[in-house]
């Protein structure tokens, strides 16, 4: 079958989850789009998590004046217009140039939250300059609790609306795509090498003309040579805390004074 472009009109009402994913695929290197696309060893959880969507159905009701129709809603003292947030999602520069700003700016025209990752490749200086946005803030509890309090006071400063603590990767998960792609970490194999040449475009974008991204919050955590992405991934996952507990959130609500969201429970 020949698959339709999508333009104009009929482009926001004619996407579904597989164009995506072929739109995704024709755009990013494969190394990049299994980042994002793939979970922890057999994704069990992650198929999980995308199939109990089909157990829900909406139920029509008829005679029952339906109009005029609202999804805003109140989120801890705020109007939004919809239900929902744009979760934290780390290297999102790996994925398009800016790519934090680019969302947290989509964020604020659709009047939605938006959650920047605390491994992201933006400052979080800039998200909370966008005007009319409302920003927080994401957090993993590192080992070096001193540098989880000086983020905290660098987001007071900032002016973050909220802080999302994630409290679901307290172990690094083993996502065994690392395996299929990297010779060693973020070192792509030569294959997934030989595919990046097919993708000009997304060099262009990303990768031209410093590389890739490097992550802009965490320069207390990372010695000054492992603020790219290779370095990055060898002290991250080792600093994430296991003993996470309820004893932290209550030190963190001693740090932040302001809104607190547990994320992942």
């Amino acid at each position: 079958m020949k698959r339709q472009r999508y333009t104009g009109s009929n482009y926001k009402k004619a996407l579904n989850i597989e164009d995506l994913e072929h739109i995704a695929k024709r755009r990013l290197p494969n190394f990049v789009f299994e980042y994002v696309y793939g979970g922890s060893d057999d994704e069990h959880t992650l198929a999980h998590n995308r199939s109990v969507f089909d157990r829900y159905l909406f139920e029509p009701k008829t005679m029952t004046r339906v109009d005029p129709r609202k999804l805003e809603t109140s989120l801890f003292g705020q109007e939004h217009r919809l239900p929902v947030a744009i979760g934290p999602t780390g290297f999102n520069g790996m994925l398009s140039r800016d790519g934090d700003l680019k969302l947290a700016r989509a964020a604020r025209d659709a009047g939605i939250p938006f959650v920047l990752s605390s491994v992201s490749t933006t400052r979080m200086e800039e998200i909370t300059a966008i005007e009319g946005l409302t920003a927080w803030m994401q957090i993993y509890f590192y080992r070096d609790r001193n540098f989880v309090r000086s983020m905290i006071e660098r987001c007071a400063r900032a002016g973050f609306d909220a802080i999302v603590v994630t409290t679901d990767s307290a172990i690094y998960g083993n996502r065994e795509w690392d395996v299929r792609n990297f010779r060693r970490p973020l070192k792509p194999s030569t294959a997934n090498l030989l595919h990046l040449l097919t993708k000009p475009g997304w060099m262009a974008d990303v990768l031209w003309p410093d590389g890739l991204p490097t992550f802009k919050n965490l320069d207390d955590l990372l010695p000054p040579d492992k603020r790219n992405a290779q370095g990055a991934s060898q002290i991250i996952g080792p600093q994430l805390d296991p003993t996470l507990n309820w004893d932290d959130i209550a030190w963190l609500r001693d740090v932040w004074p302001g809104k607190l969201i547990l994320k992942g429970i």
